[in-house]
């Protein structure tokens, strides 16, 4: 996130690790209730404005169904800031649709949700401008006795768009993560990001071409019959081509797969509004039963088709596929990556693994050390780590009933005593003081009662007063590093039971 200005993005990250630490099922599990979620809010929105049922389902299946969810929502758990800002996106749209014909005091929560949005990630900008254009949408084709947009809001939008893009570009210096892209590249990156996923294309996977057919020509039978669909039918197709357009701009800085969320949720909707208006026209045509019967079975098809081609791209994120075992040796190489996790990884990729190795981290690891730097060997042949600054976390196994960790201090280099503390779980249960070099091995008993229920591992945080950079106190040091106490090689004894 260092490139970008996303700070509710990191706290929810860092409140996400406090909670489920290693516990993959769990991080998983979130993603799945988060999506669901989306899904509902979704669906709720489509059947507030168009008072139709099927609308409201064929929303949210399409929604579940489309190909871009896996990658963009459900897979990966670091998308799951994506999944915050599509609810805080649908929670501000159904809070506008629940509030559009109140005064301007009712709609300053919209602000409220688009600020929060930008702070989890840059493109919630467009969130205001999307309100805006859907309240006149709704007035042009539903409604025409409703009252345009408040002036007060647009000009508070208008401020506030203003106000947010000028302090991210005070905090990273212009675009940050970004480049300035050619006229003819963002526009290429909009363009084919669109059209690409207007028609699934490339069309690549086992029913894919079925899907892309579906999805194509469905909107077209849609726009071929407007003057005879429902204006239910009209409406989510406005609404789901203006949700895709206006979160397509900011692709022009650059597109992935993981980034085409809320273009999926407005196509979704775009998708539903035509199956509608198919409904609709089924039911002029002159045996409605029959042809009714006919719609039913093309819709049934095209969501099936997308189905299966969704679930093909799951296979994509299987633990010991080749793409996951591809960005697990990415991850082996970051040095900020504890040394357990990256030995992990590294074991995934060894022939067998998958047989032998469990895909959650949480059922191969005993202990877990954060925050330290690469692992070093002491002139004695001791195996250590430096604290990379003045606290270290150290997660073990729920099983284990006592650990026991070699603490020492460099104060030969350093030059001044430090104290140490640890805590279990929260609480304290060593204090002392480190000002000679020996080894201080420190062993702590560790409770099953307190063991944090959705990690499922203790928590040992080992505290000193601050740390030290090697050429700032040592004469001569080119040791940039920051540095605290060296820590040995933990040994636990596990509960027999």
């Amino acid at each position: 996130m260092v490139p970008f200005y996303r700070p509710l993005t990191v706290a929810f990250s860092a409140l996400r690790f406090e909670l489920f630490g290693l516990n993959a099922v769990a991080h998983h599990a979130v993603s799945l209730v988060l999506f669901a979620l989306a899904a509902l809010l979704l669906g709720r929105f489509v059947y507030r404005s168009t008072s139709y049922v099927s609308a409201a389902m064929l929303a949210m299946l399409f929604f579940i169904c489309h190909p871009a969810m896996p990658y963009s929502l459900a897979a990966w758990i670091t998308n799951q800031m994506h999944l915050l800002q599509i609810l805080i996106a649908l929670a501000a749209i159904n809070w506008w649709d629940a509030v559009r014909a109140r005064p301007l005091v009712w709609w300053l929560p919209i602000v409220a949700l688009a600020i929060v949005s930008f702070l989890i990630k840059e493109d919630g900008v467009m969130l205001l401008p999307l309100i805006v254009i859907l309240h006149e949408t709704r007035r042009w084709l539903i409604a025409r006795d409703l009252r345009r947009v408040p002036i007060g809001f647009v000009a508070l939008s208008v401020v506030t768009i203003a106000a947010l893009v000028a302090a991210r570009a005070l905090a990273l210096g212009e675009l940050g993560g970004y480049g300035r892209p050619a006229v003819a590249t963002a526009w290429r990156n909009v363009w084919s990001t669109l059209y690409g996923m207007y028609r699934l294309i490339p069309a690549d996977r086992e029913w894919q071409p079925l899907a892309s057919a579906f999805v194509t020509g469905l909107p077209l039978v849609a726009l071929a019959g407007w003057r005879w669909t429902s204006s239910a039918a009209r409406y989510a197709i406005a609404a789901g081509t203006a949700l895709a357009l206006v979160f397509s701009l900011p692709l022009a800085f650059g597109t992935k797969p993981e980034q085409v969320y809320m273009i999926a949720a407005g196509l979704s909707l775009l998708l539903a509004g035509a199956a509608v208006g198919l409904l609709d026209l089924s039911a002029r045509l002159p045996s409605p039963k029959n042809a009714a019967i006919v719609a039913d079975a093309l819709i049934a098809a095209g969501l099936t088709s997308l189905a299966v081609v969704t679930r093909s791209i799951t296979r994509d994120f299987e633990p010991f596929g080749p793409m996951v075992l591809a960005h697990d040796e990415i991850v082996a190489t970051w040095g900020h990556v504890a040394p357990e996790i990256r030995d992990y990884v590294q074991r995934k990729r060894e022939p067998g693994a998958r047989r032998r190795t469990s895909s959650n981290p949480l059922a191969e690891l005993t202990v877990v050390t954060f925050n330290v730097q690469g692992r070093e060997t002491s002139v004695a042949g001791l195996p250590y780590m430096w604290m990379s600054g003045n606290e270290v976390e150290v997660n073990v196994l729920a099983q284990a009933n006592e650990i026991t960790i070699p603490l020492r201090h460099a104060i030969e280099a350093f030059r001044e005593p430090t104290r140490v503390r640890v805590h279990v779980d929260g609480r304290l249960v060593d204090d002392l003081l480190l000002d000679t070099p020996e080894w201080r091995p420190r062993t702590i008993a560790l409770r099953p009662e307190t063991v944090p229920w959705l990690s499922r591992m203790h928590r040992l945080r080992i505290a000193i007063d601050h740390a030290w950079r090697p050429a700032e106190v040592i004469e001569g040091s080119t040791d940039g590093r920051i540095l605290g106490l060296q820590i040995g090689i933990a040994t636990i004894k596990m509960n027999r039971d």
